[in-house]
């Protein structure tokens, strides 16, 4: 196979009508939040109902009313679980007419007062 020398002058080379791209910049699309900065974690938050906004009374910062909505069905959400757990408890102590005692060892009668 007999192949041409390669031409290095660049005669022979056709160029595309392509604009180059302008360079990236160093600024990134997505920021993290500070870790100082205030997460509006369990409020207090004021509601303006007529104007359907909500702020942070910690640092002042507007936050969305689905943000405050999530926050107080998280809250709860807490406030029942821990309710049930009390109920039950207090249904299995009722149950319980004795109980063992620390010192002694031996079983005592719970009194109902």
């Amino acid at each position: 196979m007999d192949l041409p020398p390669i031409d290095v002058t660049g005669a022979d080379i056709l160029k595309l009508p392509v604009t180059p791209r302008t360079p990236v910049s160093d600024e990134r699309l997505l920021h993290s939040v500070p870790h100082n900065a205030c997460i509006h974690f369990n409020g207090p938050f004021e509601v303006d109902d007529k104007a359907g906004k909500c702020k942070c009374l910690r640092c002042g910062g507007e936050v969305s009313p689905m943000f405050v909505l999530h926050e107080l069905m998280r809250q709860e959400s807490t406030w029942m679980r821990t309710r049930a757990a009390y109920q039950d408890e207090m249904k299995r102590l009722d149950e319980r007419s004795s109980t063992k005692c620390q010192h002694c060892g031996q079983m005592t009668r719970i009194s109902r007062r």
